[in-house]
């Protein structure tokens, strides 16, 4: 009997320790694809990161672009204005220069 109890404790050791083993290995498994999943999502933020720098660049470039439009047409025409009075100007100065030189005024 005495034997048959031995035999059944070293039978006992023997499972835990399979099953410990057993553990360890599942364990580090579920480390292992943790570190993967971890580094995949990583990647995937860099990825985002990456893109979301890209749309805002973009926006950001469109946004500036029809700025410049609006200001350029702006100045183009505040440029025709300033032609228009510098044109109806013209025949007055051109007037008062001919007065000068021919003694007229």
């Amino acid at each position: 009997m005495a034997v048959e109890a031995l035999k059944l404790i070293r039978e006992g050791e023997e499972e835990g320790r399979k099953l410990i083993e057993e553990a360890k290995e599942s364990a580090a498994k579920l480390i292992k694809d943790a570190d993967k999943e971890v580094n995949r999502i990583k990647e995937k933020a860099r990825e985002d990161e990456k893109s979301l720098a890209v749309q805002i660049s973009d926006k950001y470039a469109k946004e500036g672009g029809e700025e410049e439009k609006a200001i350029m047409k702006d100045t183009v025409a505040e440029a025709e204005k300033l032609k228009t009075i510098a044109e109806s100007n013209l025949d007055s100065t051109v007037n008062v220069v001919l007065e000068k030189i021919l003694g007229l005024g």
